[in-house]
């Protein structure tokens, strides 16, 4: 099947103004960027209501000898706000995905895509620090479920379906299960709502807790984790946020289950701070077992990334369209 979209980033590529562990200095380059230093000390996004983002996602996940990689692509749209004054969101994901380059083949792989689906149109709000914090259109969710639930009727059966069904049912229908489930065991949603807009100080640094899927324990506090908006911008007018964290030790328990680190490169518009790509690394060890994470996505379709005036207005509506050929190998330009 030919891919629709390649994120590979070769591990020495070079990332400008910066020796970030991810992304290694390459020396040779050519030309001399030109770098704007940063004055700012407060991130603020600015997002226009209507308004929305594309961006292709590859995610791998490596454990032991065990090797697995998720491609997707989603829209992000900002709808009218709440009443609150948070900003809410709607999350559109492609129908397509694709696992260790192929569509899901195996039945468990296809039936968990197919139940996938019910979740989007995803709505949810945001505070003004960027976290999620709730999802605002459960009922809707709810009400599809049942018509997608008659369809995979038609296609599966048996035992294992009626038990997958028990268990989706469980989640789906609880509100505070089925937000944990979203907001805080998805990879993209906890590294793309991430609390990044707020005030860094006179070092342009913050150190605060990071919580992401893994490790699966509430006594945990999760990642201890600088972040540093670096002082200058890239040759390309970006703004980089880097986050180097460490797992810290889960509270009250004598026999320690988890180590682990975290690594990002986040890329921000100049001009609205919304992310244009991100690079992040997580590794951890469970005891005698190694684990590791890796996520990787940047915005599709926008030829003026680092513009000021680039947003796409659109309908609510917007579903993820086919990627342009042209930005096959963009993530490599973006991060060189």
């Amino acid at each position: 099947m030919t891919k629709r979209f390649s994120l590979l980033v070769d591990d020495d590529s070079q990332g400008v103004g910066y020796q970030s562990p991810l992304l290694e200095a390459n020396n040779e380059q050519n030309s001399t960027p030109i770098l704007k230093q940063i004055k700012f000390q407060q991130l603020n996004l600015q997002w226009p209501i209507n308004s929305w983002r594309k961006y292709g996602v590859q995610i791998d996940f490596s454990e032991g000898d065990e090797k697995n990689e998720i491609k997707f692509e989603t829209v992000i749209t900002r709808l009218d706000d709440h009443s609150t004054g948070d900003r809410v969101v709607e999350i559109n994901r492609s129908e397509d995905i694709w696992i260790n380059e192929k569509e899901p083949d195996l039945v468990m792989d296809k039936l968990a895509h197919e139940t996938g689906k019910v979740i989007y149109p995803l709505q949810l709000r945001v505070n003004a620090l960027g976290e999620a914090i709730a999802i605002e259109n459960h009922p809707a969710i709810v009400k599809r479920w049942t018509e997608t639930k008659k369809n995979l009727s038609s296609y599966f059966e048996g035992e294992f379906f009626d038990k997958y069904i028990f268990k989706t049912e469980a989640v789906l229908f609880d509100l505070d299960r089925f937000t944990f489930a979203v907001l805080y065991r998805d990879w993209f949603m906890q590294s793309y709502f991430l609390p990044i807009f707020k005030n860094y100080g006179e070092d342009k640094t913050r150190r605060d807790y990071l919580k992401f899927p893994l490790p699966a324990s509430f006594a945990n506090p999760g990642f201890f984790t600088q972040q540093t908006i670096v002082g200058h911008t890239t040759d390309q007018g970006a703004i980089e946020l880097i986050h180097q964290g460490e797992l810290k030790e889960d509270e009250g328990l004598t026999i320690q289950k988890y180590k682990g680190n975290y690594e990002a490169l986040i890329r921000l518009n100049p001009f609205h701070n919304h992310i244009v790509a991100y690079k992040g690394q997580w590794n951890i060890r469970e005891h005698d077992k190694d684990i590791a994470v890796g996520i990787k996505y940047f915005e599709l379709d926008n030829p003026a990334l680092f513009s000021k005036n680039n947003w796409t207005i659109a309908n609510q509506s917007q579903v993820a369209e086919p990627e342009k050929e042209r930005q096959g190998s963009f993530l490599k330009k973006l991060f060189d």
